[in-house]
């Protein structure tokens, strides 16, 4: 594996990491982790969603992070952070999470996370592709077995998960979030590395469709299984 392979896999995860931290409910911990992330991608991969990411943390107080938040996320919803929300078939939407929850349980990871989140829940799904991106690059400098299982399931996962409603989520987020704010940097941050990632992975998923807005989103007992994945 080349260095610059190397990298690009480092710089990927981390970009799923600061995502994933940042469309989770803010507090003085993350946000200070996702300035950390902006700040170290931003001198290796400079781009303008990063220092947009950067520019809303230093120009924006904490607390209008978690207004914006609740305006986006909680209570009466604008935009769903749940993969559920997308899917119009009931009994299809109990499938995905349980099929979602299965890929994590298929690394050891179990229901211990900060906040008590549905496995198909943005923050989780995002914090499972950094943790594949790790993984795999883990496996491959120690020369391990299995590269391309995990490769596999990476592709998988956004094949059948993540590729078919985050496109449609961010863009729903960029068109909800105040302009200039974090969220709205996300959203663009978000948008453009997975477009990126599935055009050089070669795949084309089926996009789920938006059903109507719900009147609340609320979390089950599930707790965020990506938060409790082991660390590299």
């Amino acid at each position: 594996m080349s260095a610059t392979t190397t990298h690009g896999s480092v710089e990927l995860a981390a970009t799923w990491r600061l995502l994933s931290l940042g469309l989770a409910p803010p507090s003085d911990e993350t946000l200070a982790e996702i300035d950390a992330l902006a700040d170290a991608l931003v001198h290796t991969s400079p781009g303008p969603e990063l220092f947009a990411v950067g520019r809303a943390l230093r120009t924006h107080h904490p607390d209008s992070h978690a207004t914006q938040y609740a305006g986006l996320f909680r209570g009466t919803v604008r935009v769903a952070p749940y993969e559920g929300s997308y899917e119009l078939d009931p009994i299809r939407q109990g499938r995905q999470m349980a099929d979602v929850a299965a890929f994590y349980r298929a690394f050891g990871a179990e229901a211990h996370g900060p906040h008590a989140e549905r496995p198909d829940f943005v923050g989780c799904e995002l914090e499972f592709l950094s943790f594949l991106e790790l993984r795999r690059l883990t496996a491959i400098e120690a020369r391990e077995d299995g590269v391309d299982v995990i490769e596999g399931i990476r592709d998988t996962f956004l094949a059948d998960h993540a590729g078919r409603w985050l496109p449609r989520f961010f863009a729903e987020v960029a068109r909800e979030a105040p302009a200039g704010s974090l969220y709205a940097a996300l959203a663009e941050l978000g948008a453009r590395t997975l477009a990126d990632e599935l055009e050089r992975r070669g795949i084309e998923p089926a996009p789920l469709p938006r059903r109507s807005r719900a009147a609340s989103v609320e979390a089950d007992t599930f707790e965020c299984g990506a938060a409790a994945l082991p660390s590299r």
